[in-house]
């Protein structure tokens, strides 16, 4: 009985470590997790297997993986199961493969074996659990990043369980939720390395997170940088024997290493193709691309910015005010708190102030080079998707979090509030008549979008209870 009871508080231990240690803050993270995975499995559900151009050429590549192949743009989409719509080339061959060997196991048996919807739904449904891995993986980067904020892990597990971009994610075969999850470990990794030091443990972290995220989209880039940079300014680094500069440079070097054993192969392999590092040819057979803008032009296009940062549109009208206020209020609160100081009481002490103020820099650094990557994407013909933004999901959802937290005595009427009003993009998303092609879709709508009510009220109560044990 004894040896039970000490193997439960380890386990406890190991839940609540990554949130500051505080066990009020688990049930606030579960709760917020679960929200995420049924919200994405009743958005599965909602909508017809292949009902987007994208996730059948997504789907095409997981099965050309399944096979032993790669595929190539100019080869067009050989996956045509008579449902759905088929794109003029395979539009995605640029993404290395990880997301699409990882569901190549799942999706493949049952296209073999004559079941193509089922196969869309599975892998949708990995895709869902992707999706909801990326909660308790922000709380805990948060944890990591601003260990001094004992509520942020919870409130940033609030606003991003509530982030209906996401659950958008969980309910197709797209590459984007595994990319956002491998971003968001990696900002855990940066920031963990700039507070607390790089020790081997964090060093191989960060490798294995390094080779994942290269291994997955282009866009991890960004972050592949931040962990280097985060490796090479950490306060203290030991590697084995090696301290001092070795040390520095050692593991400095690994993250490198590792995304370069990970991933070079396809990205030389993109060069040969395609004459372009990124996969992405100047032009595409069979294919008009969209209009070219200057850089210029396209900062001055507000449709960039509304397509971009439409984090929490949902499905509601493009006109509905209703996902700006949710994103920009708390933004605005943010910088309030900034212009008048109410972020003081979380300052450090003085030998921690450089290593928070190198988290900051880090987090605003990535998110600008993201915008610049984005404005060029752009104006070279491609198109502001608000999913890309989800590699800068964290950033975005800690300044959201840090604004509700800044008006102390208001905070906790204020998040309660904004998770509330933030399940309505979601509840947009739902069809409940479920997909035609899908036996008892509509029934398992219903079902997993009143476990997900369930799920959101548990989150709000759980944070509210938990706001009272504390008054930081």
């Amino acid at each position: 009985m004894q040896q039970r009871t000490r193997r439960s508080d380890r386990i406890r231990a190991l839940l609540t470590a990554g949130f500051c240690g505080r066990d009020w803050a688990t049930p606030v993270v579960l709760a917020a997790t679960l929200l995420a995975l049924t919200a994405s499995v009743a958005r599965t559900f909602s909508s017809m297997p292949l009902a987007s151009v994208d996730e059948s050429a997504h789907v095409d590549y997981v099965l050309r993986v399944w096979h032993g192949q790669l595929p190539v743009l100019s080869d067009g989409i050989r996956f045509r199961p008579g449902f759905g719509g088929t794109p003029p080339v395979q539009w995605v061959a640029q993404h290395p493969p990880l997301f699409y060997l990882l569901l190549a196991p799942v999706v493949g048996p049952l296209v073999d074996a004559g079941h193509p919807v089922q196969a869309v739904v599975l892998g949708r449904l990995v895709n869902a659990v992707f999706v909801a891995a990326i909660v308790p993986v922000a709380a805990w980067a948060a944890g990591r990043c601003f260990p001094g904020v004992v509520r942020l892990p919870a409130t940033v597990a609030v606003v991003t369980a509530s982030t209906s971009v996401l659950v958008v994610q969980g309910g197709v075969v797209y590459n984007d939720s595994l990319a956002a999850l491998t971003c968001a470990l990696a900002c855990g990794v940066a920031g963990a390395a700039l507070r607390s030091g790089v020790g081997p443990g964090l060093a191989v972290g960060g490798a294995f997170v390094a080779a994942a995220g290269a291994t997955t989209r282009l866009s991890f880039a960004l972050w592949l940088v931040a962990i280097v940079v985060a490796f090479a300014l950490a306060r203290t680094v030991r590697f084995g024997r090696l301290r001092g500069t070795w040390a520095r440079v050692v593991v400095t070097a690994v993250p490198v290493l590792a995304a370069a054993a990970a991933s070079g192969w396809f990205w030389l392999r993109n060069e040969a193709l395609t004459g372009s590092f990124s996969g992405r040819p100047t032009a595409w057979p069979g294919y008009t691309p969209r209009p070219h803008y200057s850089e210029a032009e396209v900062v001055s296009m507000l449709g960039f910015w509304r397509q971009l940062f439409a984090l929490y549109r949902g499905s509601l009208p493009i006109a509905s005010p209703l996902p700006w206020v949710l994103l920009l209020v708390p933004v605005l609160l943010f910088v309030a708190a900034l212009v008048l100081r109410r972020l003081r009481p979380w300052a450090p002490a003085d030998d921690d102030r450089w290593p928070r103020r190198l988290v900051v820099a880090m987090l605003v650094v990535v998110t600008l080079l993201f915008v610049v990557v984005e404005i060029r994407y752009t104006a070279g013909g491609g198109a502001p998707l608000n999913r890309y933004t989800l590699t800068v999901l964290l950033p975005i959802v800690f300044a959201m979090a840090a604004g509700f937290l800044a008006w102390r005595r208001a905070a906790t009427v204020l998040v309660l509030v904004w998770g509330a009003v933030a399940f309505v993009p979601t509840w947009s998303l739902l069809r409940f008549e479920g997909s035609d092609l899908v036996e008892h879709s509509g029934t398992v709508v219903v079902l997993a979008f009143a476990a997900a009510v369930v799920c959101a009220a548990a989150m709000l109560v759980t944070y509210a209870m938990a706001a009272r044990s504390t008054a930081r």
